[in-house]
């Protein structure tokens, strides 16, 4: 069996592109996978014919090999619209291989540790409002779930000063405290927003009287060699990873000491194959593996 062609589709569902690549054999077996939207989405596309030029006539089944073909094969570092084309071939070459074999593919992988996965229900409402909106309470309420994330801060904190935004993420988050319960845990995703170590500190100070299970992100990745002195510094867990790419650089942000909670994309990080082995390194180091997942159907299954 042989690669013949890899397509990549691009579709627009309203809220953002939902990117989708599908990888033919000469045996009628196909693969499909999916890719992070990094935001100039037709550069993934581009990545995808790339690769497909390297990948036609290959063995689809040699996973290893064709990753590292590919990701070897660039001079330079491939960024973020690469890695995303990479991460959703990495997807389709899985996908052929349990098709072939007649197996789903956590059985190639070593096979199911877990029976469920525990998820939380993101909790997102504007301003103005001086609490849980009704319909974000009811949600919260109805929805039968154990945890639940927000934003630590109010959609305008950039026009506040930071005291009144940290007095208005408090509020915010004793909002959501209230209508979740004081035995529900609680996530805050500062969307790598803050940028300045001492003021996510000051942040986190303000909000640890609420238990939080982890703040997400709070400083952007260029500057995640600071992590290791935040966490150090944090009153609860730090979590971050959804804007890194394979396991060199998830090893860097583990030799720092940079979070208590990984949480890699599985549509950008490099497919499931980096993945996993990105899991083996945090095991070794007794560090929790949370997947990020914002993406759509084929990512979710």
């Amino acid at each position: 069996m042989r690669i013949a062609n890899v397509e990549c589709l691009i579709a627009d569902p309203g809220y953002r592109n939902t990117i989708f690549v599908r990888t033919y054999t000469d045996e009628g077996v196909h693969g499909v996978g999916e890719a992070y939207p990094v935001g100039p989405d037709l550069a993934t596309a581009r990545w995808v014919e790339y690769f497909a030029e390297q990948l036609i006539g290959e063995d689809p089944i040699r996973i290893e090999f064709l990753w590292a073909k590919l990701y070897q094969g660039a001079r330079f570092p491939i960024g973020s619209s690469g890695m995303a084309a990479l991460s959703a071939i990495d997807q389709t070459l899985w996908d052929i291989a349990g098709k072939t074999y007649g197996v789903p593919v956590h059985r190639l992988l070593g096979g199911r540790v877990r029976d469920r996965v525990r998820a939380y229900l993101g909790v997102h409402w504007d301003e103005p409002s001086d609490g849980l909106p009704a319909s974000a309470r009811a949600e919260v309420e109805s929805s039968g779930m154990t945890a639940f994330k927000t934003s630590p801060l109010p959609p305008s904190w950039r026009d506040m000063s930071w005291n009144d935004a940290v007095a208005a993420g408090r509020d915010r988050v004793r909002a959501l405290r209230e209508a979740a319960g004081p035995d529900a845990d609680i996530g805050l995703d500062a969307h790598a927003a803050v940028f300045e170590p001492a003021r996510v500190l000051e942040l986190a100070d303000a909000l640890a009287e609420f238990n939080p299970m982890f703040m997400e992100e709070p400083l952007r990745m260029e500057n995640r060699h600071a992590m290791g002195d935040l966490r150090r510094k944090m009153p609860f867990a730090l979590a971050t990873g959804e804007c890194l790419y394979t396991r060199y650089e998830f090893n860097d942000l583990i030799r720092h000491g940079a979070a208590d909670i990984l949480q890699p994309d599985v549509c950008i990080v490099g497919g499931m194959s980096e993945m996993r082995k990105l899991a083996a390194n945090a095991e070794a180091h007794d560090l929790v593996v949370a997947p990020h997942n914002p993406m759509g159907p084929l990512a979710t299954t």
